[in-house]
């Protein structure tokens, strides 16, 4: 895999021993480890081609390159191994550390097919309008699929709905069902895409798609208000770092 280069450094802030002492390089490298475990897997994948098992932290910051650690899983052990990925050109200033990493941070995201540098980590639960949505299908999954013996009671449908042709009854109610499923469906993958592009967490990544099959609509809705808040705040920090080239 031919390695794509990493964008360049932002400023020509002129260096000095403060804004290059190994305290700054420090902080920089620690705060990276803390807060951007996401980042720090994108640069290995995008700049490396490299898919690491676990424990991937920066190890060194200079001017001309990051160092990053990370294991290997196989089944004959684990791997600890080292990926340099170099600036191009070389950063004049630590200072400018922040502003290249962004940049890099926003490149390999946007490469590796995600639509934003850092997971959306939100789940908003169903309004009282949905609740009415909700109880629909679990009723129509129980008397459909679980206890189907009411709507094939032919006594009962043409009391209830005074038809000559009761048999097609059940059939229409069946099939009504099943396309309402179906539809939900439909809407429970594309919220499974979303939120993948979106790095949303497992744990409520599963909890939006539930709701998508659930409720339908009203879930993609909500989601759809969190991704547009998102792509703004995106689109702010895209706009402050080309700001500063």
């Amino acid at each position: 895999m031919s390695e794509p280069t990493p964008v360049p450094a932002r400023s020509e802030r002129p260096s000095g021993p403060e804004s290059n002492s190994q305290s700054m390089a420090e902080r920089i490298i620690s705060y990276m480890n803390k807060e951007h475990q996401v980042s720090l897997k994108d640069y290995l994948r995008y700049y490396k081609g490299i898919v690491a098992t676990r424990n991937i932290a920066m190890r060194d910051l200079t001017l001309e390159n990051i160092t990053i650690g990370y294991e290997i899983i196989h089944n004959k052990g684990i791997d600890q191994l080292e990926a340099k990925i170099d600036f191009n050109p070389p950063m004049k200033s630590l200072a400018d550390a922040r502003d290249v990493l962004v940049g890099m941070a926003m490149q390999a995201s946007e490469g590796l097919g995600y639509a934003t540098i850092t997971p959306l980590d939100k789940f908003t639960p169903p309004t009282w309008h949905s609740i009415p949505i909700i109880v629909l299908v679990l009723l129509s999954t129980y008397y459909v699929y679980w206890n189907p013996t009411l709507i094939d009671d032919k006594e009962f449908v043409l009391r209830q709905y005074k038809v000559y042709d009761i048999e097609i009854v059940p059939k229409l109610l069946k099939t009504v069902y099943w396309c309402v499923i179906v539809y939900h469906a439909i809407e429970a993958v594309i919220l499974y895409i979303w939120t993948g592009m979106y790095r949303v967490p497992t744990i409520k990544r599963a909890a939006w798609c539930i709701c998508g099959f659930m409720e339908g609509f009203p879930a993609i809705g909500r989601f759809r208000s969190l991704m547009v808040e998102k792509d703004m705040a995106s689109e702010n920090t895209k706009s402050t770092v080309e700001k500063k080239e």
